[in-house]
């Protein structure tokens, strides 16, 4: 199943602001997840534009119910503009309709293909499209150049608001801009440089044994990033002493 050819390639470009701006939630209290939802500037093939949407702290989106298809399909724009989701069919899956998944591990239940549905049309079709109604497609990878619907579900730090939104209201501080707070970006147990769990005297015996070096090897002794294991590093042992915050 195939829609019109769509005109010439468009090179993929960022527009992380414009993405802010476009943002929408399905907000809890009317019915939703809480989850923030956008088109993205960016246009490429299905790979293209799944890791710029990872890159960007969310996921190609994941429809997995009626409700959520309601609300998000119509992002993909008004007429027949399509948009990539992240559904999508391992390398050498049976056709047409065995094995969909999910980018983000969910479990496959609803689907909403368009008539006549997945059908792999001319072979390889193994990722999705959405047009504005809400009727899926199934397309090739490689070839055809879309902009996809972004959505950030993520709750880094377990407060049960996505991050995403939080970043865009100012509570949480996200300074490069990648849609993860920055504050989920620090380790929170630098000295577990075997990552055990626990910073004990295997690791203390490394920066030990790396003392004055670049700190290279099976572990990285280095913790600090400074360019050579010394007192910065041992400090980090030290005061971490003991389990990993959970």
């Amino acid at each position: 199943m195939k829609t019109l050819i769509q005109a010439a390639v468009v090179t993929l470009s960022a527009a992380s602001a414009a993405q802010a701006q476009q943002a929408v939630q399905w907000r809890v209290q009317d019915g939703g997840n809480g989850h923030w939802y956008a088109l993205t500037t960016v246009q490429g093939t299905w790979p293209a534009v799944r890791a710029d949407c990872e890159s960007r702290g969310g996921h190609l989106v994941t429809i997995t119910s009626a409700p959520e298809n309601a609300f998000a399909s119509p992002l993909a724009g008004a007429g027949s503009t399509t948009a990539w989701i992240g559904a999508f069919q391992p390398p050498g899956t049976c056709e047409p309709l065995c094995d969909w998944r999910w980018v983000t591990g969910e479990p496959w239940g609803y689907a909403s293909w368009a008539p006549p549905g997945a059908n792999d049309f001319g072979s390889g079709e193994d990722c999705a499209e959405t047009y504005n109604s809400g009727g899926w497609n199934d397309m090739p990878t490689t070839g055809w150049i879309r902009r996809g619907i972004i959505e950030w579900s993520a709750d880094c730090n377990n407060d049960g608001v996505v991050d995403y939104g939080q970043i865009l209201q100012g509570q949480l501080v996200d300074a490069d801009a990648n849609g993860v707070p920055d504050v989920c970006e620090v380790d929170p147990c630098p000295g577990d440089i075997t990552n055990g769990g626990t910073v004990d005297a295997t690791d203390l015996s490394i920066v030990l044994a790396a003392w004055g070096t670049n700190g290279q090897g099976e572990f990285q002794a280095d913790i600090d990033n400074s360019g050579l294991v010394d007192g910065g590093d041992l400090g980090l042992v030290l005061s971490g002493w003991g389990p990993c915050p959970q």
